[in-house]
């Protein structure tokens, strides 16, 4: 595992001082940067091999978003590896190590050149991360406590199912904050772009994130939302219908 610790700052927090998703999920990104860096594997490795690490998926809990101020430990750890593709799980806890936040994700380990996936992740990379079980196995040695139903906290499974109909929403241009150093729309602003087309703020506890295709700078993005009494989807999409991304924002 690798942790690192932080404060919430107020560039951080939402309208109801509180960290944001897209904040909860930059704690998450910096924490397997840092890995990576830490463990020789960063950003000049995979630039030295032509690779790099694509996030294409998320599934966030968030038991209670971190306060403006609080302290926190944020950890990931590896817990998959097959082929061209990984799984890493989060966490983020209080100075007492209350879980705030959990969290799940996938990997694909491509060849920037020529943009295709890599056939195999490179051992050292393996070696450098390590590999665990994931938290979603893990959760009485972490003290994640049942639903208030009584069970077991809920892991989504399967696609995010599309909604059939959903409104159009003014198109979207990619600029260049939008880019990171894979010259593509960084995985924490594609969730940002996602979530900004939501016309009201929304208690948001659990994301769902699937990332279909890479945006680049200058991009037209095509948005379209559909809600109902439990969730929020947001399907971002190119000028020819081709879903990009599809989020789904869970009050539960």
């Amino acid at each position: 595992m690798y942790s690192f610790n932080t404060r919430v700052r107020y560039s951080e927090i939402a309208q109801d001082r509180k960290a944001g998703p897209v904040a909860i999920i930059n704690y998450f990104q910096d924490c397997c940067t840092f890995e990576a860096e830490d463990g020789g594997v960063g950003l000049k490795w995979l630039a030295d091999h032509g690779t790099a690490w694509m996030l294409t998926g998320w599934q966030v809990h968030m038991i209670r978003r971190p306060d403006y101020g609080e302290n926190i430990k944020v950890t990931t750890w590896a817990c998959g590896f097959k082929y061209a593709f990984g799984k890493r799980s989060f966490l983020i806890q209080d100075r007492d190590d209350n879980v705030l936040v959990w969290a799940l994700s996938d990997w694909a380990y491509v060849n920037v050149k020529e943009g295709s996936f890599e056939k195999n992740v490179p051992v050292e990379e393996i070696e450098a991360y390590g590999m665990a079980a994931p938290i979603s196995e893990r959760f009485e040695e972490f003290g994640i406590g049942a639903e208030p139903d009584g069970e077991e906290p809920l892991v989504y499974k399967g696609k995010i199912r599309i909604p059939e109909e959903m409104e159009s929403l003014p198109p979207i241009t990619v600029y260049a904050d939008n880019i990171d150093t894979n010259h593509h729309v960084n995985n924490v602003q594609y969730v940002s772009l996602a979530k900004s087309v939501i016309p009201e703020e929304i208690d948001i506890k659990t994301l769902r994130v699937e990332i279909k295709k890479q945006s680049k700078l200058g991009d037209i993005i095509y948005p379209f939302i559909y809600r109902d009494e439990e969730k929020t989807v947001v399907r971002l999409c190119d000028e020819e219908g081709q879903t990009k991304l599809v989020a789904e924002f869970y009050n539960r």
